[in-house]
């Protein structure tokens, strides 16, 4: 095409490309310093949507993660405070058998009476006072729910457990029912004990059933969340070693692109020469 000093096309379409390199260079750079592929729709629409909703899915898996947590550590309580009631059984069994015997006189029964109603009594307290977060474990059958998923079906993100009762009333080993001042007596209370010591061991495996499902809970819904971070990661982050080579690339475009500006604003000057 003809020279002409009033339109300079060459020295236009070197600034058109150098704002391109610009523009593309400054684009790499919000990148880089984000840490993000995809930072608005623009860049990835798909992978932005998608990205989003594992995020939000991210983020409730390890809420739940912590419910499974509190439940476990609810259930952990549950079975410490089972763990000393039995101790106490295992020692009101000992003092039974012991006021079982003849060897003993009326006095030392009493003795092992007292010993054997202050033992009910502290599992009845033990019982009642045993709590996580203001919640009763030990004193009652309570329905307990615990979100331990993301969605919200509660077959799927639900589990729900009861709390148990083992107060020495419910075991039938209360203060008014234990009596170890005869021979008798005590004969028949050993029985009894007997059979609150099979209640608590029934409740208490209970108890492990329950800890082991969540601990496997908590294990597949750590996967997930590992997972599921994972797959974001691939939409979402930027891979920064391939985005700084490009980065490298654009920065040799602007250069370039800056010097032929600079040489196609010169080419008007050639023409001075020919009215000369």
């Amino acid at each position: 095409m003809g020279l002409g000093v009033i339109s300079n096309y060459a020295a236009n379409v070197a600034h058109r490309n150098l704002v391109a390199s610009d523009a593309s260079a400054t684009n790499s750079l919000a990148k880089l310093s984000s840490g993000k592929r995809v930072m608005n729709a623009r860049d990835d629409a798909a992978s932005m949507a998608i990205g989003a909703r594992l995020n939000a899915e991210v983020g409730a898996l390890k809420v739940a993660t912590t419910n499974a947590s509190q439940a476990g550590a609810l259930l952990q309580v549950m079975d410490g405070g089972m763990n000393t009631i039995n101790d106490i059984l295992v020692r009101m069994k000992q003092l039974a058998v012991q006021a079982g015997s003849d060897n003993l006189g009326a006095t030392e029964r009493g003795y092992i009476d007292n010993e054997a109603t202050a033992l009910a009594n502290e599992i009845e307290r033990i019982a009642d006072d045993t709590e996580f977060n203001g919640v009763k474990v030990l004193n009652s059958a309570t329905a307990l729910n615990f979100k331990i998923g993301s969605g919200a079906t509660a077959a799927e993100d639900d589990l729900t457990f009861t709390t148990s009762d083992v107060t020495a009333t419910t075991l039938g080993i209360d203060a008014a029912t234990i009596d170890l001042t005869t021979k008798a007596n005590a004969d028949t209370a050993s029985g009894l004990i007997d059979t609150a010591i099979n209640t608590l061991q029934t409740a208490r495996a209970g108890v492990g059933v329950n800890q082991n499902r969540l601990e496997f809970a908590a294990q597949n819904l750590r996967t997930i969340s590992e997972n599921s971070e994972n797959a974001r990661s691939v939409l979402i982050d930027l891979d920064v070693a391939s985005e700084m080579a490009s980065f490298s690339s654009k920065q040799v475009l602007m250069q370039s692109g800056i010097a032929m500006l600079g040489q196609a604003n010169q080419m008007p000057q050639n023409l001075l020469r020919l009215l000369q």
